[in-house]
């Protein structure tokens, strides 16, 4: 009955549970790393095709989320985008909402993962959470009130708030950026539980069996090659003027 009151978000005892890891000397210094590694890649990017990139700050901050949970990945996020920019030397391009987006990605994805048992269908729905949520609404309205902000009317009135690119690519993305996860969970999770970053018994990768994971394996793999190169050949020009006009 304890364990499931731990992992029901809605739950008084999963969000004391969850602020008491700002008192957690373990985990601030787990978030400080994190803050670190996610400034360090946050601009590094592994293009795999035309148009399409992987960032690496996508796999810190999922990582984190597991260890610490939602309120210090609220923490985390606000953090990372602000040191980020000044780090980087874009504190003139800094639009402080936007921290909200990172905020977002880090509160998503610690809900789906922190003392959760993890498997592909969890990791999918995750991935694909924050990109609609962080990655094109959130985005998206961001952008059009910097642009009001910064540029004016006209600029802003030129931007439209759904963007057909944006869209296309983020649902192109998350099957592999999803088995990626996967994978980085596969070999991370043993070792946090080792040096007791995550409890074992509330958080850990589901192991199915070897035929499933293999058919989920090489099916998500499939699947990611098909989507990158649909929209490599066909989807790539089209998309780039499919913007529909709301606002």
């Amino acid at each position: 009955m304890q364990k499931e009151r731990q992992n029901n978000i809605f739950s008084a005892l999963y969000w004391r549970e969850a602020a008491r890891q700002l008192k957690d000397v373990r985990m601030i210094t787990v978030a400080a790393l994190i803050v670190a590694l996610r400034i360090a890649v946050k601009f590094l990017k592994i293009q795999i095709a035309p148009g399409l990139n992987i960032s690496l700050d996508g796999y810190v901050n999922s990582l984190g989320s597991v260890i610490y949970g939602p309120v210090v990945g609220l923490v985390v996020g606000a953090i990372s985008d602000t040191l980020g920019c000044l780090v980087t030397g874009r504190m003139g391009e800094y639009f402080p909402p936007f921290a909200l987006v990172e905020m977002s990605s880090s509160f998503i994805f610690a809900l789906f993962f922190w003392k959760r048992k993890i498997n592909f269908k969890r990791t999918l729905t995750a991935k694909f959470t924050v990109n609609l949520v962080s990655n094109i609404i959130l985005t998206s309205i961001f952008n059009k009130w910097m642009y009001f902000l910064y540029y004016g009317l006209e600029r802003a009135q030129a931007y439209n708030i759904i963007n057909g690119a944006r869209i296309v690519k983020n649902l192109v993305m998350f099957p592999l950026e999803a088995t990626l996860i996967v994978t980085i969970f596969t070999f991370a999770l043993p070792v946090l539980s080792r040096l007791k970053l995550v409890d074992k018994n509330l958080c850990y990768l589901e192991k199915p069996s070897t035929k499933r994971l293999v058919i989920e394996l090489v099916g998500f793999t499939a699947l990611s090659v098909a989507l990158i190169l649909f929209y490599v050949f066909f989807l790539k020009d089209f998309v780039s003027g499919l913007n529909i006009k709301i606002w």
